[in-house]
């Protein structure tokens, strides 16, 4: 029994620190994925629980803009967010933009660029999860791969 709760236990560890460093802003899931792997989980569990952290920032960014910019580095990335190339093409392509660019400009940046041009929510949160989800994949398949190559 007692080994049984130390192996839950480490579960919830290595999911949580997959979960956290795909939410963390710069590093994401290309990231969280390895490190889901180093942390002992299978490519399944590294790459949902990898994803879902960095899909969460959408919702999180979404929910909590108004308190988030409150803090410098926020308005940082909102900054370098808003003066780029993102804000243009998300104008003018929209959902196009969420599902394609995500990958490119990272999902605290459409998050937040989303957000400041009103973006419909239920697009937002629904094709930057598509786009997370198949980001994820692919880099989990590259992982796989590298792994059995090196081998």
């Amino acid at each position: 029994m007692g080994g049984l709760i130390l192996e839950i236990i480490k579960y919830i560890g290595a999911a949580f620190s997959a979960w956290f460093v795909g939410f963390f802003p710069y590093f994401e899931i290309y990231i969280a994925i390895p490190a889901g792997f180093a942390a002992g989980l299978n490519w399944f569990d590294a790459f949902l629980w990898a994803s879902l952290g960095n899909w969460m920032v959408i919702p999180f960014v979404d929910i909590c803009y108004e308190w988030l910019m409150k803090f410098n580095f926020m308005k940082k990335i909102m900054e370098k967010s808003l003066n780029g190339k993102w804000q243009k093409r998300i104008e003018k392509h929209g959902a196009w933009v969420i599902l394609l660019l995500t990958p490119v400009a990272g999902v605290w940046t459409i998050g937040v660029i989303a957000k400041v041009l009103k973006f419909n929510r239920a697009k937002l949160w629904i094709y930057s999860a598509i786009s997370v989800g198949i980001t994820g994949l692919i880099t989990t398949i590259l992982i796989i791969n590298g792994i059995t190559l090196v081998s």
